[in-house]
């Protein structure tokens, strides 16, 4: 029951702490680019690191028009997900690889039984499988339809999306190695340009030659543009005793992250993002970082700088993302973030990023201020809005 739950954590995190809004504002760029390393001290005991990719523009992740038309029009249904994770349901075989299609289970019963959920499931998912299979360039074959049950007592990194009640119509097809599978999903789902634009893609694609990676792709449905997904993730089961040094790149296999040249000479500091969570076992603040901190998103020259945009600063959840501003490569140093135990006083249960020691100011940003300045008036995209970060719809 819990690997369910787990699965969907995995397949979903980014999707739930992503700021999809980011970059939408400024020059209409669908594409979102986003490396993120999740160390969870507490529940999984774990390192999440990957890279996602996500658009709402299918000529991006390349699905068919009539089939997402297919998928929109069923509100039962909430994704369509091919991923390679090891047995992703209870009774797949360690050596199949799968083909969901989630639905909300209370939509497929209505005010009938639990039957309902299996015949209403299995009739829509048989009316899309083929056009599915052909979109992955698959054979998959039903398996079984499955309720993916909550656990109020657990918390899977990433998994906010297990608060709904899901019920998966699961197919299957023999498992490839994670490379194969990347190679073969890449040049049927990602635009071509996209694929030779290196940056994140180049890293994902070295994610992926790890034996254990995970890809995921598909569709994730909203209420009226679905987003496409293409992900690549790692779990590093190793105890964290200690998180007192935060370096991410470590886990990501490379010493300088470069943004996709499908941005150059395009002022989208947004959509390219690296992602850190701490989920530390005891409360814990962040004591020193190596670059600039961003304390706000109201206007341009917030962006024109890179550094560490801080989400949350809880004691018991930390979440920073890195904007690029206006230069396309971070190295591994700059991306050093210290932690240290808290000895928390009084009821407040979030640090101040005032209190953050920074040890390397960086002023690339200002050299490059003047040339973003113009750049953002020849787009007409000097006024934007961030607050909240909630993903446009």
């Amino acid at each position: 029951m819990l690997r369910s739950i787990f699965l969907i954590g995995i397949i979903l995190s980014s999707v739930v702490f992503t700021p999809f809004a980011f970059g939408q504002e400024l020059q209409k760029s669908t594409w979102l680019e986003t490396a993120a390393v999740i160390y969870d001290q507490k529940f999984a005991k774990a390192v999440q690191a990957s890279v996602t990719f996500e658009t709402i523009n299918n000529n991006e992740i390349q699905f068919p028009d009539e089939l997402i038309e297919k998928i929109m029009s069923h509100e039962e249904i909430r994704f369509v997900l091919f991923t390679n994770m090891n047995q992703c349901v209870m009774g797949v075989s360690s050596d199949e690889q799968c083909i969901m299609i989630g639905f909300n289970r209370d939509l497929l019963k209505g005010d009938l039984g639990i039957n309902a959920i299996h015949e209403n499931g299995k009739r829509i998912s048989d009316e899309l499988i083929t056009d599915i299979n052909n979109a992955f360039g698959m054979n998959a074959e039903f398996h079984s339809m499955y309720l993916h049950m909550n656990d109020e007592n657990q918390t899977p990194i990433g998994s906010d999306f297990t608060t709904l009640r899901i019920a998966s119509s699961v197919f299957t097809l023999p498992k490839d190695e994670s490379s194969t599978t990347f190679a073969k999903l890449s040049d049927q789902l990602i635009n071509q340009k996209l694929r030779d634009s290196g940056g994140f893609y180049d890293v994902a694609k070295e994610l992926a030659k790890n034996p254990n990676s995970i890809i995921t792709a598909g569709i994730i449905s909203q209420d009226v543009i679905p987003m496409m997904l293409f992900k690549v993730s790692t779990v590093y089961e190793e105890y964290l005793d200690d998180i007192s040094m935060i370096q991410p790149l470590d886990y990501l296999g490379v010493n300088k992250l470069e943004r996709s040249k499908y941005f150059a000479d395009h002022f989208v500091p947004l959509n390219s993002v690296i992602q850190v969570i701490v989920i530390p076992d005891s409360p814990s603040k962040i004591n020193a970082v190596n670059t600039n901190i961003i304390t706000k998103l109201d206007s341009v020259e917030d962006l024109v700088e890179k550094g560490w945009f801080f989400t949350s600063t809880s004691y018991d959840a930390i979440d920073a993302r890195f904007l690029f501003g206006t230069s396309n490569t971070v190295n591994a140093d700059e991306l050093v973030m210290e932690l240290s135990a808290w000895d928390m006083q009084g009821e407040n249960d979030s640090f101040s990023t005032e209190n953050i020691n920074i040890r390397i100011q960086n002023t690339e940003g200002e050299q490059y201020a003047i040339l973003a300045v113009i750049i953002i008036v020849a787009i007409g995209a000097a006024i934007f809005y961030l607050k909240g970060y909630k993903r446009n719809r």
